[in-house]
């Protein structure tokens, strides 16, 4: 095993200087004894050689037990117990609770040495210095691949130009790949969509598709409520050179929902809605959208380029589907927003230089892979992974998708202050009220910039 010449003395020191004033509750909180582990341990080896001497350390992995998302840690984590002698032990983590539990638990001394997470609670979480700061580590000891991991994907995860994560889960968009019920379309003699396409040829294709009578819609979304899902649609109009459809400002000081731009969104949007070409929240099955789709109730279904991989396993034969991007805006502009998961140290770990060794294994290009086949979720952040002819072979839009992400992605839509599920509770609840007909956008758009920019204008937490 390859080991990092940081050592942990040196390692806390360099916390002392860069994580924000919280050293003293980090010693606080490592005064406490780690729970015992509780999960399962890691998946049986499959390549396995003779084993190395055992250890005394014990890596402790948080795991979300949903959709396939433990299988790689386990594979990866078994991997690495067997050729270190460090135990690797998996816990399960209800992915809905991570973000709490992940805090209660450093606080309390129980966190596990492996955490995960998303976007949405990421940063937050360092700036209250739960998660360890990387830096040192990729400036010694920086994984293999390293160079092979798309650069907009490590940007968008930094705060301050610092490093504390790698990429697990990839999306270049919440609405990126438009998934479309080919035998639906064929049978109406209508074209299917193509490569480059745009928005006023999904806008004619899906209202050509829509049969109220038979309660078939023409398109649909994951989501247009949530701030990353709906900048990834709203980054698709004005000009290709310019960030004036951002939903909050470059600086994440100010939401600018309340702009030309965002009326022409709500516009257009509006208009599908009202016409019942897509469908509202009290058309879903069972509160799923996305059981439209799978149902052949909806002709054209916007979501992660992930979600092409569980429609196809669930429709099976019902029909024939394919996929294509988003299509672009009126100017020519392809709207992208990153968001995913991640995969973190704790900053209290007790064995920062093993951590640090598993945590290069889940983020490599060969674990990108091992997370569509054996997980059925999408690529890390690997170049190597999206293109890879498996994964491909998987998921045809994944290798489609390399040009979003070569290209570079824009970033998520996080406040300066990192309070972005506090923003986000308050923006899908208040856009909502819009999209199902109850307020226009003319009446409730400045309401939505005031609720938000209260959240945004407070302070950093500490």
């Amino acid at each position: 095993m390859q080991r990092n010449n940081i050592t942990r003395r040196k390692f806390l020191q360099g916390v002392a200087v860069t994580s924000f004033g919280v050293v003293g509750a980090q010693l606080m909180a490592a005064c406490t004894a780690p729970a015992p582990a509780t999960g399962g341990e890691a998946a049986p080896s499959t390549d396995s050689s003779a084993a190395p001497a055992a250890t005394d350390v014990t890596l402790r992995v948080q795991v979300a037990p949903e959709s396939g998302q433990g299988a790689m840690p386990a594979i990866m984590g078994q991997r690495y117990q067997d050729e270190s002698g460090v135990k690797v032990v998996m816990e399960e983590t209800i992915y809905g609770e991570i973000e709490t539990k992940t805090q209660t638990g450093f606080i309390s001394g129980t966190l596990q040495d492996l955490l995960y997470g998303h976007h949405r609670w990421l940063f937050i979480n360092f700036l209250k210095g739960i998660y360890m700061q990387i830096d040192d580590f990729l400036a010694s000891d920086p994984p293999a691949d390293y160079d092979d991991i798309y650069p907009s994907v490590m940007a968008g995860n930094s705060l301050d130009g610092k490093n504390f994560s790698f990429p697990g889960v990839v999306h270049p968009g919440g609405n990126i790949a438009v998934n479309y019920n080919k035998t639906m379309l064929e049978e109406k003699g209508l074209p299917l969509p193509e490569a480059n396409w745009t928005f006023s040829e999904w806008t004619e294709l899906a209202k050509a598709a829509a049969d109220e009578a038979n309660g078939i819609f023409g398109l649909g979304f994951d989501s247009m409520n949530a701030l990353h899902y709906y900048s990834n649609v709203s980054r698709s109009f004005g000009s290709p050179d310019s960030t004036e459809s951002w939903l909050m400002n470059a600086e994440g000081t100010q939401l600018q929902y309340n702009t030309p731009i965002h009326a022409e969104v709500a516009a257009w949007y509006n208009d599908l809605l009202e016409s019942r070409v897509a469908p509202r929240a009290a058309d879903y099955i069972e509160n799923n959208v996305q059981l439209l789709f799978t149902n052949g109730l909806t002709a054209t279904h916007a979501s992660t380029v992930g979600s092409t991989i569980s429609f196809l396993s669930l429709i099976e034969d019902a029909f024939e589907m394919d996929a294509v991007l988003l299509p672009v805006g009126p100017e020519g502009r392809q709207g992208t927003c990153y968001s995913g998961n991640q995969h973190m140290i704790n900053s209290n770990t007790a064995h920062p230089e093993e951590a640090w060794e598993l945590l290069k294994l889940y983020s490599s290009g060969e674990a990108g892979v091992i997370m569509v086949l054996e997980g059925k979720q999408q690529p890390n952040g690997h170049k190597s992974a999206w293109t890879n002819p498996d994964v491909v072979a998987v998921n045809r839009m994944l290798g489609v998708t390399d040009t979003l992400l070569t290209a570079g992605i824009e970033p998520f839509p996080m406040p300066a202050n990192t309070r972005f599920t506090e923003a986000n509770n308050i923006f899908l609840n208040e856009i909502s009220l819009i999209w199902e007909g109850e307020v226009s956008y003319e009446e409730h758009a400045q309401v939505i910039d005031d609720k938000v920019n209260e959240v945004l204008a407070l302070g950093r937490p500490e």
